[in-house]
């Protein structure tokens, strides 16, 4: 049996993730800041995008290195870690429908994207074949109607942007509940797509941007997640 050596500690990268966080709202003016624009000229898009993808990139590389560390749950557990990680605020709003308080993103239903790999494998539920019943007399039902993704117009573009701000400053607040909800689709994933786990490794950033101050952060932050990789492959 070949021992796994001990995780190395996270605390430090962590720091530094949060330190970068920081640095981005304070060139952008944070959450709220970014929703107030009408719209964004390109240039200033460019930014918001750059911190914003440079971020979440950095968080989905530890929060693998977290998951990694994560014990199997018990068998028949199924907690919504997506209830727990909302704010109170946040699941008011939402069942009372209004229109979101720029001014207040803590409010906000602002969920972070782990952006799992997808399986090429995996078939779409409209797509799958029907089993049909050869004896019966009824005509099948028709296929379902295909569905055009709404493209958000140039008003709600800024707040999409917050967003997702909003939701890596949750995730840095508390990374653990994520861990553990990241762990549990890789899991899931795994068991049909076993190259899940180098696929999500080693998927590069969606942005050439980097913190002057700390360029090397994505590069340790990459090798917390590829030193986790025998762990989370055993969990």
């Amino acid at each position: 049996m070949h021992s796994i050596d001990p995780p190395p500690d996270l605390t430090p990268l962590w720091a530094r993730v949060r330190t970068v966080f920081a640095r981005a709202a304070d060139a952008l003016g944070g959450a709220a800041s970014i929703a107030a624009h009408t719209a964004l000229a390109p240039k200033l898009r460019r930014e918001i995008v750059g911190w914003i993808a440079l971020l979440e990139h950095l968080v989905r590389k530890l929060l693998f290195a977290e998951a990694a560390r994560v014990a199997p749950p018990p068998a028949g557990w199924t907690a919504g870690l997506e209830a727990r990680t909302a704010p109170p605020a946040a699941i008011a709003q939402m069942s009372a429908r209004r229109a979101p308080d720029l001014n207040a993103p803590e409010t906000w239903s602002a969920r972070f994207s782990f952006a799992p790999p997808r399986d090429p494998r995996a078939v779409p539920e409209a797509l799958a074949p029907r089993i049909r019943d050869l004896w019966s007399t009824q005509e099948p039902p028709p296929p379902p109607p295909r569905t055009i993704p709404r493209t958000p117009s140039e008003d709600e573009k800024p707040f999409l942007l917050a967003r997702r701000f909003e939701a890596l400053r949750r995730v840095l607040e508390n990374p653990a509940p994520y861990a553990h909800r990241l762990a549990r689709i890789m899991r899931r994933l795994v068991r049909r797509f076993p190259e899940a786990i180098m696929r999500f490794v080693f998927a590069p950033a969606r942005t050439n941007n980097y913190d002057r101050r700390d360029p090397l952060l994505g590069v340790d932050c990459s090798g917390a997640a590829f030193v986790a990789v025998p762990a989370m492959d055993t969990s």
